[in-house]
């Protein structure tokens, strides 16, 4: 009953807040509804309800998508409202116009940029993108927009009359609606079209309107760049033969909307594209299994076999750079046009898989470029394709088992399994100690799940493991259950924020590394072995359970975390995301005056944007960061520091010689020898901050003593040494501990 009165009273104060803004353009907002004229209120009463989340903009220099991806609460509530509140000459609002430098170079008479330009609509602003940049009024810009957005209303296509005629490449490039990520797509196609051996057609399917403005303006300032608009249900192929009967260069790619594609990828992509072969990457479904490397008929039971499919990826990183499949798999591809032109010529398929014809060139998967398509499906839902240009089936398993093979798999047997012809393998070892272990992590597939500790967590222990012989996978969180678990003879569940339930086949081990307060005994009888990142918790379930939990506590990744001999300085570091609530490691200091450079994302509603030095880091950079640093900052979940697990921050900081002041957690002061310092309250943190930190540290000599311990006692081939005698014990029968 309440919760359509939260609502409305939501959006009146949200209505409110922008009301008083003076960045309202009744003009712009009627122009993207399709109608002559609207009232300002009107406007805004339409944009809080629900033009803001089909990518509606009050103001045509406020990308409603781009500047709401890095304000809070982004998917809740309007991004003008959040930009209000916010620090606002530290916001981009616009994929095109650099606003904080704009403010910042003193270019406008006010802090914040955006409303500095919009009192001056006389001022000239700069849009810019790789390679092609374009100078004009606030005035003028007004102008292009609003006509822009009657386009985008209407869903007619604006094909830039510039556009090149001849290049090397044509690429499509589909940009599908909710996108957040659009606007680096955008700039990577800006930047290939700035050679002039590209061209580009930008295929907007159903978008949003800030989404669709942004693309015509950057299409009128980079003469390489074709827009073209498709309703909600275009049909992929049609999509993509547009794209290619408008072009002219001996080459054609096409990259899937739900992946974003790096510059090294793309770049790889195009280095192995050449006359008489297709090229494809190797997608990762958004759980982080492999999509197939490709797709091939098995004449034995009647069926296609996707090839590799919902394997791990480490499986087809076994193939090497390059694999040659029977046929193309994906809606990512390059491949001569000539080739291009004979597949999608009169197809209504919903990927390549669904192709057949003549002429079909040699088909090469890429094992090194394997984007995850983590952005959901809102362009080309899977439809039953039209598989009538098949006429003859060319019986490929020959072709599918030596690729297994090469995988590190034997076929045993092959099934028909809703109309898909599915392998069932082994395991090829190279000895009989070998064997296949999987770690299944809590973290998402691909770039979402790089700043979780837990993905760098499992890396740490599967290279132990892989030193120690054995081969390993890693599963994100939703390819925890993936079909072919059966071939893993070991699984390691590191126990995070959510609860994973282990395979049926297997030895099954569970190492908690932190929620302890939601574990249950029923989780632990699931497992034939229970590890705990803390001593005293450990001893406490042990007992209250009558099930056995070992304490082995989190560690360090000795390949990265070790000493380079870099100079300390002056810096006080926090790395890490903001979970929502204000740290108090952060925000006591931050309060009192002291200068902590602030290395994560979603700080903002907690502390000031000048703090935070940068929204993430890259793991690879942190050993030098810690090392560098005058003090790192730690803390944990309330949970954590009450059951005593130590995270595995302070491992990697110590490892590299660094010094942590950190929350009391119970052991880690005697564990860490004077290298960790703890704080009682925010009080006491503020003042050992500002105490001479070689006062409360150790020695320069000491501290490398530490480090080394550390090192030599919490490596993970050291966890990994005890996992491996564990899962040992259980497989021979040896394990006599009471579950």
């Amino acid at each position: 009953m309440l919760g359509p009165i939260v609502r409305a009273g939501d959006r009146l104060w949200w209505w409110r807040v922008i009301r008083r803004s003076h960045l309202v353009d009744p003009a712009f907002y009627a122009a993207q509804l399709g109608v002559h004229a609207l009232p300002r209120d009107a406007a805004i009463v339409h944009y809080v309800s629900v033009g803001f989340r089909r990518g509606l903009s009050l103001n045509p220099l406020f990308d409603e998508i781009h500047a709401g991806g890095t304000l809070p609460e982004v998917f809740r509530v309007p991004a003008l409202y959040a930009y209000l509140l916010s620090e606002r000459p530290t916001v981009q609002v616009h994929p095109l116009w650099d606003a904080v430098a704009f403010a910042r170079d003193g270019t406008g008479d006010q802090p914040a940029a955006l409303e500095d330009v919009w009192l001056r609509q006389d001022a000239r602003i700069l849009l810019a993108a790789p390679g092609a940049s374009r100078q004009l009024t606030v005035v003028e810009l007004r102008a292009e927009a609003i006509d822009a957005a009657r386009q985008w209303r209407r869903g007619r296509p604006f094909v830039n009359p510039t556009a090149r005629a001849l290049s090397e490449l044509d690429l499509v490039r589909v940009v599908q609606r909710r996108d957040r990520g659009y606007a680096r797509k955008l700039q990577q196609v800006s930047s290939l079209v700035a050679d002039a051996r590209v061209t580009a057609t930008i295929a907007l399917v159903d978008v949003d309107a800030s989404q669709w403005l942004t693309a015509v303006l950057l299409a009128r300032m980079q003469p390489g760049i074709r827009l073209c608009s498709y309703p909600a249900d275009a049909i992929w192929s049609r999509v993509v033969a547009d794209a290619v009967d408008a072009g002219a260069a001996p080459l054609v790619a096409a990259l899937d909307a739900r992946a974003a594609v790096s510059d090294q990828e793309l770049d790889e992509l195009i280095g192995r594209a050449g006359a008489g072969v297709c090229v494809v990457p190797a997608h990762r479904e958004e759980n982080g299994t492999s999509c197939g490397v490709g797709i091939g008929w098995v004449g034995a039971v009647g069926g296609d076999c996707i090839v590799l499919g919902d394997h791990p990826h480490e499986d087809v990183m076994r193939l090497g750079d390059q694999v040659e499949v029977p046929r193309p798999l994906g809606r990512s591809f390059i491949m001569p046009r000539p080739a291009a032109r004979a597949a999608f010529d009169a197809a209504r398929a919903d990927d390549l898989s669904d192709i057949v014809w003549d002429g079909m060139p040699r088909c090469i998967a890429l094992p090194t470029v394997a984007p995850v398509l983590d952005e959901p499906e809102h362009a080309f839902r899977r439809r039953r394709a039209d598989r009538a240009r098949r006429v003859v089936h060319r019986d490929e398993r020959d072709r599918i088992e030596r690729i297994l093979s090469e995988a590190g798999f034997s076929v045993r047997t092959w099934r028909l399994d809703q109309g898909a012809a599915v392998p069932t393998l082994a395991v090829r070892r190279r000895g009989a100690s070998q064997q296949r272990w999987a770690i299944k992590i809590c973290s998402p597939a691909g770039r979402r799940g790089e700043v979780w500790g837990d993905t760098h967590f499992a890396q740490g222990l599967a290279a132990a493991l892989r030193r120690a012989g054995h081969v390993v996978v890693v599963d994100a969180f939703g390819a925890a259950r993936r079909k072919t678990a059966y071939l893993d003879d070991v699984n390691v569940v590191v126990r995070g924020p959510y609860r994973i339930k282990p395979p049926e086949t297997g030895v099954n081990l569970e190492w908690i590394i932190s929620h302890p307060d939601e574990i249950t005994r029923a989780e632990l009888e699931q497992f034939d072995r229970v590890f705990a990142a803390s001593e005293p918790w450990a001893e406490r379930a042990s007992r209250r359970w009558n099930i056995a939990v070992d304490p082995l506590l989190e560690c360090t990744d000795t390949d990265k975390f070790t000493p380079r001999g870099l100079t300390r300085g002056t810096d006080i570091v926090f790395v890490g995301t903001a979970r929502g609530i204000a740290r108090p490691s952060v925000v006591a200091p931050v309060r009192a005056g002291i200068d902590v450079k602030v290395y994560g994302p979603d700080w903002r509603p907690f502390v000031p944007a000048s703090v935070i030095t940068a929204e993430s880091i890259d793991n690879e950079d942190l050993p030098a960061l810690y090392e560098r640093a005058s003090i790192v900052l730690n803390d944990q979940w309330p949970a954590m520091r009450r059951e005593g697990f130590i995270a595995m921050r302070p491992f990697d900081v110590v490892a590299v010689g660094g010094r942590v002041i950190s929350e009391q957690v119970y052991g880690i002061e005697e564990l860490f020898q004077g290298a960790v310092v703890t704080y009682r309250d925010a009080d006491h943190l503020v003042e050992l901050l500002r105490a001479d930190p070689d006062t409360i540290f150790p020695e320069p000599h000491r501290l490398e003593e530490i480090s080394e311990t550390i090192r030599r006692e919490h490596s993970f081939d050291a966890r990994a040494a005890v996992l491996a005698a564990a899962a040992g014990a259980v497989s021979s029968g040896l394990d006599t501990l009471d579950r």
